[in-house]
């Protein structure tokens, strides 16, 4: 007791700023308490669905626990381990909240996973084959196979909320149904390009070496994918001279963390963008001495690029950002064979690469942007006009009024859905509450004012900024090729194509402050704001069929 009045009759700033994070903490595990017995909890459910839903909650107050007990005992922390904790903790709630089936054309995605897991475990297609307009060639006696179980239990997921909650908790996880082990043969279904889905993919196959049953196997698929980011992630923290902060606060926000938590290939996009500004900025560095194989591994994530999203590819501009005479001083002046050998290697190997590259993807520039026809662009109906290099020729004002308009339309509508303000699937939009969504906002733009240190130099903001601005001119001209003038007021840039851009944004803004009590605090509130997002989201789908019958 005299501890306690000690403790108070002594308040400074310091203190009554621990006890605020204290107040702040009460308050939103109160709520969250509150929230699951008044929405979640229902003793006329089963134990398995009750625990599904208190286990999100056990995780949220967990981690807030864990980031305050950091803030008010003043503990060692860096970001490369706070972030591996925060992130398996908030991906998992978010694959809890936002289950299979619920993102951005998660269905086709999961499809394309099993495929993928299919070539992984030997299994042969029946006639299926690839052409260099949709990668697939498909046709009415082609199929590939899927286990019974996983095949036959996709239609009761795959229904709108909240009945997708209890189809999860009630099924299988670990165990599975003997008696649907067979394959079957998917037909009208044509799963895309097995590459893009290689960490999904090894997920369900790891699943399905393991005998789990239909849950199970659906999740791993989605852990796998959360993972290699989260892995990313950590390496990334590691190495990153400026913007840990600014990388940290923007991985988790609502929208970034569904993404990685759902099948989508964006994660793809996302890992290789990071890898790359990452090495481009660490190569950078003074310090850093550069050999002829590290233009192999900044080769290889602008490689990796391609197959996801070729735009992403204009990213290679960043190589720039580390000083020419580096190489010079570092390779070409060093005087040891092996480095010249390895950059005769890769002299040829750009070669045969740039003209693979430039065959594969030449129609796609060729034809979809400045010699766009009618029936060469099939995302419209052919029996109106696209965006063309024609087009604009002769309505050169009316394109311009066009696109501004939709800028302005398009700006709030990428920003609002970034930060996550709607999830998922265009038919489901779930909605994070509007006041989380602005609170996480301005702890980022906070965290680029308040944290102080050294930034990146001028020419490299250049150079940085040259390889987002392209690759934004890129899309946005993209996506005017594969829409009409009456389609719509804004130009419908996808925010999952925005999303690496944002990224690299906010880390070239960062600096390379360390770890102090004034970012450990924005991580801290940021988690809280987490908390009620999370609620948020689920009282909005558990509302979502109000007066409407079940659908099945």
């Amino acid at each position: 007791m005299e501890k306690i009045k000690s403790y108070f009759s002594e308040m400074n700033k310091e203190k009554a700023l621990k006890l605020a994070a204290v107040v702040l903490a009460a308050a939103t595990i109160i709520f969250g308490v509150y929230f699951y017995f008044a929405n979640c909890f229902n003793a006329a459910a089963t134990k398995r669905v009750n625990f599904y839903y208190g286990i999100i909650f056990i995780v949220m107050f967990a981690i807030t626990i864990y980031t305050l007990r950091l803030l008010i005992l003043d503990k060692k922390w860096n970001y490369p381990r706070l972030f591996v904790i925060t992130a398996i903790a908030w991906t998992f709630c978010m694959q809890f909240v936002m289950p299979p089936i619920s993102g951005v054309d998660e269905v086709e995605h999961y499809y394309s996973a099993y495929h993928c897991s299919n070539i992984m475990m030997g299994m042969k297609d029946h006639n299926l084959g690839l052409d260099q307009y949709h990668g697939m060639i498909w046709t009415d006696d082609t199929f590939f196979y899927m286990r019974a179980e996983d095949y036959y239990m996709m239609p009761y997921l795959d229904v709108t909320f909240p009945y997708q909650y209890a189809v999860l908790a009630n099924g299988t996880w670990i165990k599975h149904a003997e008696d649907l082990q067979d394959n079957v043969e998917v037909h009208n279904i044509a799963p895309t390009k097995a590459s893009r889905y290689l960490v999904s993919g090894f997920g369900i196959t790891i699943a399905r070496l393991l005998g789990f049953g239909f849950a199970g196997v659906i999740f791993m698929g989605r852990f796998m994918n959360s993972l290699s980011l989260i892995i990313a992630g950590w390496i990334a923290l590691k190495l990153l001279p400026v913007g840990k902060h600014q990388f940290f606060a923007f991985a988790m926000f609502p929208a970034v963390i569904n993404l990685c938590s759902s099948y989508s290939y964006d994660n793809m996009s996302i890992l290789f963008s990071l890898a790359l500004l990452t090495l481009c900025l660490y190569y950078s560095q003074p310090h850093v001495k550069l050999h002829a194989w590290d233009l192999i591994i900044l080769g290889g994530c602008v490689v990796m690029l391609i197959p996801n999203k070729i735009v992403y590819a204009l990213f290679a501009i960043w190589i720039f950002a580390i000083p020419v005479k580096k190489w010079w001083s570092d390779v070409v002046l060093s005087k040891k064979w092996y480095e010249y050998c390895i950059l005769g290697v890769i002299v040829a190997g750009a070669v045969v690469v740039f003209e693979k590259v430039l065959v594969k993807y030449y129609w796609r520039i060729y034809s979809l942007v400045f010699w766009s026809r009618n029936e060469t662009v099939s995302e419209v109906d052919p029996s109106r006009q696209v965006w063309s290099w024609e087009y604009f020729q002769n309505h050169k004002l009316e394109t311009f009024k066009f696109a501004w308009d939709g800028i302005k339309v398009d700006f709030w509508y990428n920003i609002k859905h970034v930060v996550g303000s709607e999830l998922g699937h265009v038919m489901l939009n779930a909605k994070v509450p509007m006041a989380c969504t602005i609170v996480i906002l301005v702890l980022m733009i906070a965290s680029i004012i308040m944290i102080k240190g050294n930034r990146i130099k001028k020419w490299q903001y250049v150079v940085l900024g040259l390889g987002l601005f392209i690759c934004l001119l890129a899309i946005f001209i993209g996506c005017m090729t594969r829409f009409t003038p009456v389609d719509s007021q804004r130009i419908q840039i996808s925010y999952r194509y925005l999303i690496p851009l944002y990224m690299s944004l906010c880390i070239i803004l960062g600096t390379d402050a360390k770890e102090n009590k004034v970012s450990l605090a924005l991580i801290y509130i940021q988690n809280l704001a987490l908390v009620f997002s999370m609620c948020g989201l689920l009282y909005f789908l558990f509302h979502l069929r109000d007066g409407m019958g079940a659908p099945f």
